[in-house]
């Protein structure tokens, strides 16, 4: 018995990291949403088996225990009780260490799958409170659809109505440099910059202005991540600005990066074919791009 699950990327379009808590993680506020591209995960239930299988088509990614797939399974037979193993055929297509969340993804849809294999013995809030100790950004996997993020980023509430629908209107243009940049760099570099962080009554302020009017312009592209990464790798800077010149449309980092989006609404196919042509040029052509539309 086995089943077929997309692992789709996420986008932050709204990131504002408000400050360092007790614990050492950091207070955000941000919108989120999946989008139209990702993995492919196949999940098989297997029987009399006694150890987990996970293969990857992408070199380089860990299928031990250090995979959020893996170590998703592991949460999920101590949270029902039962001593059941399953085989994971991973088909990746998010780039790592992208800030577009490949293998949170790919750990929240396993929980899910196997869920499912086994009859669905755990709530949606059982979940999400595996999904929450797997990592921050695993929850909102969970939900499939647009989502305002806060605290670590555990508490997740989903979008509804206009704010959703205008969110599912947008036509995503992805590109990352061959760099990636490490998350806990980041965070550490925020730290460091305490002057980086944005207030949080402002960041709350963003939010429910657009959603007393959502709309796919007036949406509050906002990322604080955006700082330290830009002075480290002033190429990405440059990229991202002249995008926003040359073609007139918002751009954006995604979360820790360094990874980047552009809202295409308002471009032809063939000024989209121009548009990868001119981040390549920018950014080299080992630079992945993909069209989440």
């Amino acid at each position: 018995m086995k089943v077929q699950k997309f692992s789709p990327a996420k986008v932050n379009l709204m990131l504002a990291i408000t400050g360092v808590r007790e614990d050492g993680f950091h207070n955000l506020v941000s919108i989120v949403s999946p989008v139209k591209f990702g993995d492919e995960l196949t999940v098989e239930l297997l029987e009399g088996a006694s150890k987990d299988e996970l293969k990857c088509n992408m070199e380089g990614v860990p299928c031990d225990e250090s995979n959020l797939v893996v170590k998703g399974a592991i949460l999920f037979r101590k949270a029902i009780g039962k001593d059941c193993y399953f085989k994971f055929d991973l088909v990746k297509k998010v780039p790592h260490g992208a800030g577009l969340g490949g293998g949170s993804s790919n750990g929240a849809v396993a929980l899910k799958a196997m869920n499912e294999l086994c009859g669905n013995p755990l709530t949606m809030k059982q979940l999400e409170d595996i999904a929450s100790e797997l990592g921050s950004d695993c929850p909102l996997f969970l939900s499939e659809t647009p989502v305002v993020m806060r605290g670590r980023g555990e508490l997740v509430y989903p979008l509804f109505g206009d704010a959703q629908d205008y969110i599912s209107r947008l036509k995503l243009f992805l590109f990352k440099p061959e760099f990636s940049i490490n998350t806990g760099w980041a965070y550490s570099q925020m730290k460091a910059n305490p002057s980086d962080y944005i207030d949080a009554d402002e960041a709350e302020s963003l939010i429910s202005v657009w959603l007393e009017n959502p709309s796919i312009t007036g949406l509050p592209l906002v990322n604080n991540m955006q700082i330290e990464a830009f002075k480290k790798y002033p190429a990405l800077e440059l990229a991202v600005e002249s995008v926003r010149e040359k073609f007139q449309i918002p751009a954006m980092m995604s979360g820790s990066g360094s990874a980047c989006f552009a809202i295409v609404n308002n471009l032809t196919d063939d000024q989209i074919d121009e548009l990868e042509a001119h981040i390549k040029s920018m950014l080299g052509d080992s630079c992945f791009t993909a069209r989440a539309y």
